[in-house]
């Protein structure tokens, strides 16, 4: 029995240190999945408005997660070029990561364009289920060739601006020239109100508000607020006709490169950051309206029969993209919001 529990006691001994070894190798083997590199992260909006603020704490997520290896580096203000030649170059591989609305990318996907369709949600809460959900998620998974769906964040519901007059009807809308993004979708939706959609970089667009180019735009209020498009602009309309999410995009040209560890750093960052990333643009969003206010900009109300109103008078446009979209893609898309409302009672 002595001579048994002397062996064992060399067998542990001499194993130990292979253990230790073993242990050692086996964490500087994982920490190797993890590489130095640097991801330019390239968006639209000014510093300090809601998207930075996600694409800044997605930064600080990554690093942490990363031991500091890598290194997010945020470009606000459309510094690398706006929506389009960020797509572009997102697909080329030049800018590795950003953050834009779904709608943006149509040209490459018509199914993106189910996030357009108007009037769609009546509420963040809405909103957050479905894209959270698996409808949301399978969303996620058809991003277009050359880019990579990590999460959804928030943009917010979309009011109207304008500088020739209140906008309380649909008729209202009847001849105004509203700058809007290059999407289809908002393009028939403002063109189906009865305005003139004029598709526009955004980075353009403060200077043709300033220059009267165009008599109005429509974005969610802290946007305007952030622009300072108040100071360009008289009548705010909250008509709140269309939801944006932001989708957080890769390079899949980057992401063919990265590790399985490094998807998985960018894709819980990008996902963690969700929930700080909302709160702030919905608190933006909030504050924003008291601002403008503040500022001078005569605000109006939709009502709610306003509203059906102009529902009723989008059929033609909802129908005709749904022809576009896939009409079995906007038939999951109602009955996941049928069910969501069913549920919510």
């Amino acid at each position: 029995m002595k001579l048994m529990k002397k062996i064992q006691g060399a067998v542990h001994t001499c194993l130990l240190p292979l253990c230790v070894a073993s242990f050692v190798f086996g964490a500087t083997a994982h920490a190797q999945d993890v590489r130095e590199r640097v991801i330019k992260f390239s968006h639209v909006q000014p510093k300090n408005s809601h998207m930075d603020a996600g694409a800044q704490k997605f930064a600080d997520l990554v690093a942490q997660k990363s031991n500091k290896k890598i290194t997010v580096r945020v470009y606000p203000g459309g510094s690398l070029g706006g929506d389009i030649q960020t797509l572009s170059a997102l697909q080329g591989g030049t800018i590795e990561m950003t953050t834009m609305p779904p709608g943006l990318m149509i040209g490459l996907s018509k199914e993106y364009a189910v996030f357009d369709l108007p009037f769609l949600f009546n509420s963040f809460q809405e909103a957050d289920e479905f894209l959270d959900g698996p409808m949301g998620k399978s969303m996620l998974d058809k991003t277009p060739a050359g880019v990579i769906g990590l999460a959804y964040w928030d943009h917010g519901f979309r009011n109207l601006t304008n500088n020739r007059r209140p906008v309380t009807r649909a008729e209202d809308f009847q001849g105004l020239k509203i700058r809007v993004a290059q999407s289809p979708m908002i393009i028939n939706t403002i063109n189906g109100l009865g305005a003139n959609a004029t598709p526009m970089s955004f980075t353009e667009l403060y200077a043709a508000l300033e220059s009267r180019a165009v008599d109005g735009q429509e974005n969610p209020t802290s946007v305007i607020e952030a622009n300072k498009f108040f100071e360009v602009q008289k009548y705010l309309t909250l008509s709140r006709h269309q939801y944006n999410p932001l989708i957080v995009l890769s390079s899949r040209k980057m992401w063919d490169q990265l590790t399985p560890d490094e998807r998985k750093i960018l894709t819980d960052a990008a996902i963690e950051a969700r929930a700080y990333q909302r709160t702030v643009s919905r608190d933006m969003d909030s504050k924003a309206l008291a601002s403008l206010k503040a500022a001078g900009m005569q605000v109006s109300e939709i009502s709610e029969a306003e509203r059906k109103n102009m529902i009723e008078k989008l059929k033609p446009v909802s129908e005709k993209l749904a022809k576009d979209i896939g009409e079995p893609l906007v038939k999951q898309v109602r009955a996941e919001m049928d069910r969501i409302r069913a549920a919510s009672k």
